[in-house]
């Protein structure tokens, strides 16, 4: 890829180094495997010249088993080569998915915000595919091909420098035109892969809100979305294979010039006496051997530009810094810690509509703060700035007096957790489930007096499984069991801070008495902030706010607003349980 960015290429090389020894005894059978096949035309030279000189039938045999010998050892090398190259490709491949995937959870709302989920899988898995199979076989077959042609010249100059030099001459055009059309090619495969990832992204987001199109008679919506960027695929696609197809057009040109013009000068040297015709059939014989790697460049050329273009997009991937750093430290005191929102205003969009606007609040340590307000109001917000999974724009939030900005993110993540109504189930089992793959540590006698405590002692001793029964998703869960089994991962995170943002909005009363008894239990000792929209959420509340417009106007404890008839918060309560929130 002698366009590539330097970066990229450090990149990829960075990748291959733990296989270096691998790829050095790779390297070697491969000049081993294409320079064997340069002695097959020599032998078949001296054959035809012996037999025309009448030798004995014993050295005819002995050239034609060594003329066999030379094809068989060659071709066994090639496999050898082409076995362990895509090994060695697919282990570094590996190691780059690996190193994406963890980048790609380090970095943080704000950009992921920004990239649909589809296009992210295309960077992650689809880019790396393309220069795994680059790296697996293609590369085998350039360097190959280049030490082939190399020889292949150097041996035809050798026979007779003159057709030597036609050949070098119809090598060398043939080299300057690919190298020309790979520049042209590669804009083209570049942006037909963005317009797959947007493609794959708008799928994704599509069949995520299936019921809902289905619900509202907007199936006829996604079916366009589907024809327009399936249209604009086929259209990048027929542009790269105009510009790659280019490639196969001009090996078959140059191959027939040059097979032409060096059997011709060849004839002509022979009926000279210059060379035997030996010779002229081993320079027939070297034509075919240049003409092969000229043909498997051209069919190559494809999966280089996609190489190319896939190695382009994963630097570009890598690259990304997240906006949100880790603090300097110290981190804050265990326990229920006091939380503070210092004049705190943020938009999720820069000179967006905030979101939060100058909002002062003081949670004492071990109180529960109950979050009310219309949707869209801000009150999820509140949550999320806290975790610090976006920076504030200007004041600050503050855990234990600390600054959450000065706090390291591991050390911020274990002091607060954050339970929502959308719960993530894997396709793992139980236990990989609650303890997030062994971020949570605990055994599992912990497990099963976790799960016991938050009411899903009896759903999990039904499991065939136990603990290593595979939850495939969401599938084999209720809404409300999702939700106590998130309340268990909050229970292992042990954290001094809750925020529960409406937690109970989708389920049956029933289930929400399950779970306001396992949130009794989560939140005791612990400072909380419980984001609600049905008044018996907010029974445990201590202090309550209310959010109107990105803004807290109204504040304080829960029994003395209740009690004032001409508060908000009365107002609301009085309406009713159900959709508190929506109240006017």
């Amino acid at each position: 890829m002698p366009d590539a960015p330097t970066s990229d290429l450090r990149l990829l090389a960075g990748f291959l180094r733990p296989e270096r020894r691998k790829v050095g005894a790779l390297v070697t059978l491969l000049v081993i495997a294409r320079l064997l096949p340069l002695a097959g035309p020599l032998v078949l030279a001296r054959f035809v010249d012996s037999a025309a000189s009448r030798r004995p039938t014993g050295v005819l045999l002995g050239l034609a088993g060594a003329y066999l010998a030379i094809a068989v050892v060659a071709e066994v090398l090639l496999l050898a080569v082409t076995w362990g190259a895509v090994e060695v490709a697919w282990r570094a491949g590996n190691r780059l998915r690996e190193r994406l995937a963890a980048h790609a959870l380090r970095l943080d709302l704000p950009w992921h915000a920004s990239h649909a989920p589809g296009v992210l899988i295309e960077r992650v898995d689809g880019d790396v595919e393309a220069v795994t199979r680059f790296t697996g076989s293609a590369v085998a077959d350039l360097v190959g091909n280049a030490v082939l042609v190399a020889g292949a010249l150097v041996v035809s100059v050798a026979i007779d420098w003159r057709a030597g030099a036609a050949v070098v001459l119809v090598t060398a055009s043939a080299v300057a035109a690919l190298a020309g059309l790979r520049s042209l090619g590669v804009p083209a495969s570049d942006a037909r892969r963005e317009v797959e990832s947007k493609l794959y992204g708008d799928v994704e987001e599509r069949l995520g809100g299936i019921e809902d199109l289905r619900a509202n008679g907007a199936g006829g919506y996604g079916v366009h979305r589907l024809l327009v960027h399936s249209a604009a695929l086929w259209r990048a696609q027929r542009r790269e294979a105009v510009r790659i197809d280019a490639g196969y057009a001009v090996a078959g040109v140059v191959h027939a010039l040059g097979t032409a013009a060096v059997v011709g000068l060849a004839v002509a040297l022979e009926r000279r006496g210059a060379i035997s015709l030996g010779s002229i059939l081993a320079l027939a014989r070297y034509v075919q051997l240049v003409r092969r790697p000229l043909e498997q460049v051209a069919e190559q050329l494809q999966e280089m530009q996609k190489a190319a273009a896939g190695l382009r997009r994963t630097a570009r991937l890598l690259g990304e810094r997240p906006s949100i750093v880790d603090g300097p430290g110290p981190a804050p005191g265990a326990g229920a810690l006091t939380v503070e929102l210092d004049g705190v205003t943020f938009a999720y969009e820069r000179g967006g509509k905030p979101a939060m606007r100058d909002v002062t609040l003081r949670i004492p340590a071990g109180a529960v703060l109950g979050v009310v307000g219309r949707t869209g109001s801000g009150k999820t917000t509140l949550g999320r700035l806290m975790a610090r999974l976006w920076d504030v724009d200007d004041g600050a939030v503050r855990l234990g007096g600390v600054d959450v900005r000065d706090v390291p993110l591991a050390d911020l993540r274990r002091h607060i957790a954050v339970v929502t109504q959308d719960v993530e189930l894997f396709r793992a089992s139980v236990r990989d489930n609650v303890t997030l793959f062994g971020a949570l540590v605990a055994d599992d006698e912990r497990l099963r007096t976790v799960l016991g405590d938050v009411g899903l002692g009896e759903w999990l001793a039904r499991l065939p499984g136990g603990l290593d029964e595979d939850l495939a998703g969401a599938d084999r869960l209720s809404a409300g069991q999702a939700q106590l089994l998130a309340l268990a991962r909050a229970f292992l995170a042990d954290p001094g801070v809750v925020v529960l943002d409406e937690a109970s909005s989708r389920l049956d009363p029933a289930t929400e008495a399950r779970l306001v008894e396992a949130t009794d239990r989560l939140l005791s000792g612990r400072t909380a902030v419980v984001v609600a929209h049905r008044l018996a959420t907010l029974d445990r509340a201590d202090l309550i706010a209310v959010v109107d417009d990105g803004a807290v106007v109204e504040w304080g404890p829960r029994e003395a607003l209740a009690a004032d008839p001409s508060s908000r918060f009365a107002a609301r309560a009085s309406a009713g349980t159900a959709l508190l929130g929506d109240h006017p």
